[in-house]
């Protein structure tokens, strides 16, 4: 497949793709200054669809590497592991084992036919699995 963009764009994609706080040089101007080009240059690069269009595919093949879940997920279980419950959350809710309660509700009465007090007694019931599933929630 040939190159959609030149030698220079190229190296500016690849420092664009660098997290922010691992740039060098840190900033989009010293970029600039760096490699002899306008600033005025790299941003007008930006605009162009080819290069767009190739920044964003770039990221998301970023986004959906393995590898960096795997990172995330192994921050997120040391963390959940020193205490943090956001975290624990986040790290059971990520790896599925923290699903949300599935509630089926099965009635052989049309719903015309239920009277209120059972449609009421249906709600409490739901509301008051909802609040202790969010008890539980809370205690991770």
């Amino acid at each position: 497949m040939d190159n959609i963009l030149d030698e220079r764009q190229e190296k500016f994609l690849n420092w664009l793709l660098v997290p922010q706080s691992h740039r060098v040089p840190s900033s989009q101007e010293k970029y600039a200054e760096q490699v002899g080009v306008d600033e005025t240059t790299l941003r007008r690069w930006k605009k162009k669809p080819m290069f767009k269009m190739e920044w964003e595919r770039r990221v998301a093949d970023l986004q959906q590497s393995p590898e960096r879940t795997q990172k995330i997920l192994d921050s997120l279980y040391a963390r959940a592991l020193e205490g943090d419950n956001n975290s624990a959350k986040l790290y059971l809710q990520a790896t599925n084992r923290l699903a949300p309660t599935q509630l089926h509700v099965e009635h052989s009465q049309k719903p015309s036919e239920i009277t209120d007090a059972e449609l009421d007694a249906l709600i409490a019931s739901v509301a008051q699995s909802e609040v202790e599933s969010r008890k539980e929630q809370k205690l991770l």
